[in-house]
């Protein structure tokens, strides 16, 4: 006797084969929407704590900036206080944060000159290509080549 109901409470051998197919849709479905659910949850909480942090970087970056500010002017204030006239304190104070921009400015630079392409992961992205392609490089390894082809070593089994 085949059962012709879709309800996952009737045994499995009283159903018949579409119906079981229907049945693991239904399933999988269930299962693969549970975990949609659960991402969703997890990723709303994580935005939510990434949002608390984002704000109070901010908040200490302006504190910090405000800070720095006073420290520039406090320093240009001491600059005057040695008898330097006020305005040649605070072109002092800009000479030299201009000459540290300078610095780091050509640091980045020269840096930047030595920068090249990622070569193995360029290679590793052209071998994988080749592979799918089903060619082979010259230079790939073989299940065939002996430990002497790949290292130019000969291996002997005895222990000295």
């Amino acid at each position: 006797m085949i059962n012709t109901t879709n309800d996952p409470s009737t045994p499995p051998t009283q159903r018949s084969i579409g119906e079981l197919v229907q049945s693991i849709r239904d399933e999988l479905l269930g299962v693969v929407h549970h975990e949609i659910d659960i991402a969703k949850k997890e990723i709303t909480a994580l935005a939510i704590k990434v949002g608390i942090i984002a704000a109070c970087a901010a908040v200490l970056l302006f504190l910090l900036l405000s800070a720095w500010v006073m420290l520039l002017f406090s320093a240009a204030t001491g600059l005057e206080a040695l008898g330097l006239p006020y305005w040649a304190s605070f072109l002092i104070v800009a000479g030299v944060f201009v000459l540290l921009g300078a610095i780091a400015g050509l640091i980045a630079f020269l840096v930047s000159k030595r920068l090249g392409a990622p070569e193995t992961t360029i290679e590793t992205a052209q071998s994988a290509v080749q592979a799918v392609q089903g060619k082979r490089r010259r230079s790939a390894v073989s299940y065939d080549d002996t430990f002497e082809e790949l290292y130019g070593k000969q291996v002997s089994a005895r222990t000295e």
